[in-house]
């Protein structure tokens, strides 16, 4: 994963230092050495016998699906003396918001509730599942979380296969940054969502990360784990650009992304996360987008877009103030050489350079 996200060329733009995730999932188990200095707690939310009453209490270190340690490890997985597995934003913080039991047979106010209490405790977002009802509860739980200035980033879900056509949700909120996972090569995943309202894509194949239950490690395939990895991504840009709005990092996202056969589409949305790119881009200007719940593409930047009309002015002052020296360098000089008669045309040395061209650079639902 490292290599393919090219993450090398971005540990020194950004580690996600200053930066807590929220991961509305499992668990994270937190006595695992790569995510200990990482988590900084948070809330278990369980059932008690009435589905329509919940209790909230301190979180504890469990994950007993093994989904959210996951999920955390490939956010913010500590190098420590192994390289094996580190997190996308190695510094970044981990609230470990835990849902006892099945996504699918939870409450809506259990979600709901847990999903604004990751909002209380993060700039960024994480919810790796997916549902294929549009509920009230939780969709005014994302607004209550966008209102906040949260980057919220949801799972395309790993339905395509069996429930072609099929939205899904939270993914498909206005203003969440739905994820859709990409193989090795780049080419989306058989079974990640399709539709209008993902947004980007990224790498959620055969991806290992830290397991619950000591210090082992788990690899999985999903779009949960693409998540992962876009949220860490949102990490480094929020630590990076601290002044940007949620709205502002998402669009940095998306329009930085490597587009798949050179445009946007349903499986992939813009294309696929790019580090490097989303931290180094000069401007990324707003935009709004005509698909409900997707976010609008904006081109690159041409390579020789030129310079902005203060610049401009500048360099043409500039330009006219060394030349005017160079002139008189050149006239005294004359004027001696000549006093002398030792005339002689002298040479001009034009040298040009040129930017070096940067090239931009890639596992189960609850």
């Amino acid at each position: 994963m490292i290599d393919r996200l090219g993450l090398p060329r971005v540990k020194d733009l950004s580690t996600g230092s200053g930066v807590t995730v929220a991961v509305v999932d499992s668990g994270v188990d937190s006595r695992h050495p790569k995510l200990a200095p990482a988590v900084i707690g948070g809330l278990d939310l369980a059932v008690v016998n009435d589905p329509r009453i919940f209790t909230e209490s301190p979180g504890t270190p469990e994950d007993c699906q093994n989904h959210g340690t996951m999920i955390a490890g490939l956010i913010a997985a500590r190098p420590l003396d192994d390289d094996r597995v580190v997190g996308v934003a190695p510094d970044a913080k981990i609230a470990a918001i835990r849902m006892v039991g099945t996504i699918s047979d939870l409450p809506d106010a259990l979600i709901a509730q847990a999903i604004r209490d990751g909002a209380d405790r993060g700039s960024v977002l994480n919810l790796s599942f997916a549902l294929p009802v549009d509920r009230p509860s939780i969709k005014a739980a994302v607004q209550y979380a966008l209102s906040k200035d949260v980057v919220v980033v949801a799972a395309a879900g790993n339905e395509q296969q069996s429930q072609p056509g099929q939205t899904w949700y939270p993914a498909a909120y206005d203003g969440v940054l739905a994820v859709a996972a990409v193989d090795s090569n780049g080419a989306p995943i058989a079974q990640s969502n399709q539709g209008p309202w993902v947004g980007i894509a990224a790498p959620g194949s055969d991806l290992t990360s830290t397991a619950s239950g000591g210090s082992g490690y788990l690899t999985q395939s999903g779009t949960s784990f693409a998540t992962a990895i876009v949220s860490g991504v949102a990490a480094l840009v929020r630590s990076r650009f601290p002044g940007l709005s949620g709205p502002a990092v998402v669009q940095r996202l998306v329009s930085t992304a490597v587009p798949v056969a050179g445009r946007r589409d349903d499986k992939v949305g813009a294309g696929i996360v790019d580090p490097f790119a989303a931290l180094t881009a000069p401007r990324v200007s707003p935009s709004t987008s005509d698909r409900p719940g997707s976010v609008a593409v904006l081109p690159r930047p041409a390579e020789d877009a030129g310079f902005g009309p203060v610049l401009q002015a500048a360099l043409a002052w500039a330009g006219g103030l060394a030349l005017a020296g160079l002139l008189a360098l050149v006239g005294g000089i004359a004027f001696r050489r000549a006093a002398h008669r030792r005339w002689r045309p002298g040479g001009r040395d034009d040298v040009r350079e040129k930017p070096e061209a940067v090239e931009p650079t890639e596992v189960e639902l609850l």
